[in-house]
């Protein structure tokens, strides 16, 4: 049985599905084979390192994501559009049932339009969540390290980390190359009605499959500003609808992006708060074993720092070293630090870094 993961890897399927998504995408779009630098905004939290650096992606169920549209298949229209397609099925019955010379009252009109309207109401329900349903999982990225919107959104309002990733050092028929695609940002989803009907193996050999990558690389225009490129996998096997699913990464991370708060996870609002203090002592234990596997493997690290004068980020180099020797330095013992100290070891930082 050919699968979904196999269909990626066959140049017919991918040329057909980019064809189809430059068909509505007013911007320029196809499957590159090489790919621009590509970054993960993550909160600092346990996940997030141990997928590091235990070399996984994780990949999230596309049902979890923020936007109730992501992932949507649009294959009914309007009421009006429903009540017409129940009213077309009546008279094609009607039709076969004079040219079959069957009394008339066999069948009542609403006894077959109104079932059949409650039948496509819910039919469409289940076609707007399938990608869901299939098993359909993905993992976000961006082209840009340095946006605003994205370090307060999904980088824990810059307490988190953005994670880069080179995967043109990937081998080109590697899997996980051949699952990373740009997002196409369109006004109104793409249309595979024609996809998911009865004809459409007449339009093309795998018309669900089509229709699932197509619907997974659309997006809203409003989402422009994320730059997204998408790691897709379909796994109809699995049965356990897991919300999230991690996968080996052929490649580790070629540098670390600090958020410019990155150290608050470091401190505790109330001593007395047993549980909040052990957790800032747990999280310096986990960024301590992240700067150890950086240093292992040579992965560079940068601070994520307010341009003076603008809106904008420039990064900051800070040698693994010494971001080693200053973690060792403030929090000593892995101890956390009260917060009515933060900005004075904020500033040490930034000296540091010569900001």
């Amino acid at each position: 049985m050919i699968t979904f993961i196999d269909l990626l890897k066959n140049d017919d399927f991918r040329n057909y599905v980019s064809k189809r998504i430059a068909g509505v995408s007013k911007e320029q779009y196809t499957f590159s084979d090489s790919f621009p630098k590509l970054y993960r905004y993550r909160s600092l939290s346990t996940y997030s390192i141990d997928d590091i650096i235990n070399g996984k992606i994780t990949l999230s169920s596309i049902g979890e994501f923020n936007d109730i549209f992501d992932g949507a298949l649009h294959q009914y229209g309007s009421d009006q559009e429903i009540e017409e397609a129940a009213e077309a099925k009546w008279e094609e019955l009607e039709t076969l049932l004079i040219s079959a010379r069957l009394p008339k009252n066999i069948l009542q009109r609403d006894n077959i339009v109104v079932p059949y309207i409650n039948h496509l109401k819910t039919e469409s329900r289940l076609k707007f969540r399938e990608l869901e349903y299939l098993g359909t999982y993905v993992c976000c990225f961006s082209k840009d390290s340095q946006s605003t919107l994205m370090w307060a959104h999904y980088a824990d309002s810059n307490k988190g980390i953005c994670i880069e990733y080179d995967f043109n050092n990937v081998p080109a028929e590697h899997i996980v190359r051949k699952s990373i695609f740009p997002i196409a940002y369109t006004p109104a989803p793409i249309n595979v009605e024609d996809l998911l009907s009865e004809n459409g193996r007449q339009i093309y050999q795998y018309p669900l499959d089509a229709a699932i990558l197509c619907t997974a690389l659309n997006k809203a225009s409003i989402w422009q500003y994320e730059q997204e490129w998408r790691f897709v996998w379909v796994l109809t096997s699995s049965n356990d609808n897991k919300r999230r699913i991690p996968i080996n990464s052929p490649v580790n991370p070629s540098r670390i992006y600090l958020g410019y708060h990155f150290l608050k996870a470091f401190f505790y609002y109330d001593l007395k708060d047993e549980n909040e203090r052990q957790g800032a002592i747990n999280k310096i234990k986990k960024f301590m074993e992240l700067i150890n596997f950086m240093q292992k493997n040579t992965i560079p690290a940068a601070v994520m720092v307010p341009s003076k004068g603008s809106y904008n980020f420039e990064s900051c180099e800070i040698p693994i070293d010494r971001l080693r020797s200053f973690m060792f330095q403030y929090f000593h013992d892995e101890q956390p630090e009260s917060m009515r100290y933060y900005y004075t070891i904020h500033d040490h930082l930034m000296d540091l870094i010569g900001k």
